[in-house]
């Protein structure tokens, strides 16, 4: 039996024609393949178009992302005819204006994870903030799944920036961070691990195989990955001509794709054990202004 982790997102064919794909692969200078996914928005009269994701954010996204999948599994359970309303509320309730712009990246690197790397999150750390305002720390997507028979553990990084080289040195810099303070978020996995039809035998499993200090600790940096997911500005890009859009992408990501797994290296982190999400915005100020709008975001 193929051991698989239930993915959280059940309209993951819906999120796909919003956050779309372009299937490309690209190498580095030494001829190394590396691994990484292009998504992008589609354009209207020249700039990125949100309202899409806006409105499946709303819909399906931002609950699974906030709230423990027990709690969600658990309220719409009852099947109280306002659970989903109520569950979005309290969500939203959780995020703040001085915190939405790295929690929407949080949130879009989760919708990714979830829906094309198949892998659910384990880990629902907003859902323990106590203040709207205050941050998440350490990774900012802890996800698993198991690839061919063997488990992975995601520790996801997002940052969304105007600047992809200021993106990708900041994300540098905190992947190295978080594997080296991995024993930290095991300790939070260890009491909040949380994922979709989870039952006791699947959560001590898990649990026995990410233990860093067990006897097979060894073993942990094999378990390791690091998605990381880098949202950017790129106006010269956008284009109602969807081929012209789609070329304009490329080109520019083969540069950003080089720059990264070059600043990658020079942390000393495994380029084959990270994987790099883009995702081109042509105004990041527009992006989180109608984001806080469009989810009411009031704190």
């Amino acid at each position: 039996m193929v051991k698989r982790l239930k993915t959280q997102l059940e309209n993951s064919h819906e999120i796909r024609d919003v956050l779309r794909e372009i299937t490309v692969g690209f190498e580095l200078h030494g001829g190394e393949s590396v691994e990484t996914l292009l998504v992008y928005l589609p354009c209207k009269n020249g700039v990125c178009d949100h309202s899409d994701l806006f409105r499946v954010i709303r819909q399906s996204i931002m609950t699974n992302f906030v709230l423990s999948c027990s709690e969600i599994e658990k309220k719409l359970s009852i099947k109280r005819k306002k659970a989903p309303e109520k569950l979005f509320e309290k969500a939203v309730r959780k995020i703040s204006k001085h915190t939405a712009k790295g929690e929407l990246g949080e949130l879009l690197l989760f919708t990714l994870l979830d829906v094309y790397f198949k892998a659910p999150k384990i880990l629902s750390k907003i859902s323990l903030k106590t203040n709207p305002r205050m941050p998440v720390y350490g990774a900012d997507a802890v996800h698993a799944q198991y690839k061919d028979g063997a488990l992975r553990l995601y520790l996801g990084e997002s940052k969304l920036r105007k600047s992809f080289s200021g993106a990708a040195t900041s994300a540098a810099s905190s992947i190295s961070n978080a594997l080296e303070k991995y024993y930290v978020e095991f300790d939070l996995i260890d009491s909040h691990i949380d994922f979709p039809k989870m039952d006791a035998e699947a959560r001590s499993e898990l649990i026995d195989l990410l233990d860093p200090f067990s006897e097979d600790h060894e073993f942990i940096p094999e378990i390791l990955h690091s998605p990381c997911f880098l949202g950017f500005v790129e106006q010269s890009i956008f284009s109602d001509d969807k081929e012209c859009y789609r070329k304009k992408y490329i080109e520019v990501a083969e540069m950003h794709v080089r720059d990264f797994y070059s600043k990658l290296e020079e942390k000393g982190n495994d380029i084959n054990k990270t994987a790099l999400i883009l995702l081109p915005f042509s105004s990041l100020d527009n992006l989180i202004k109608e984001f806080i709008v469009y989810m009411g975001i009031k704190a």
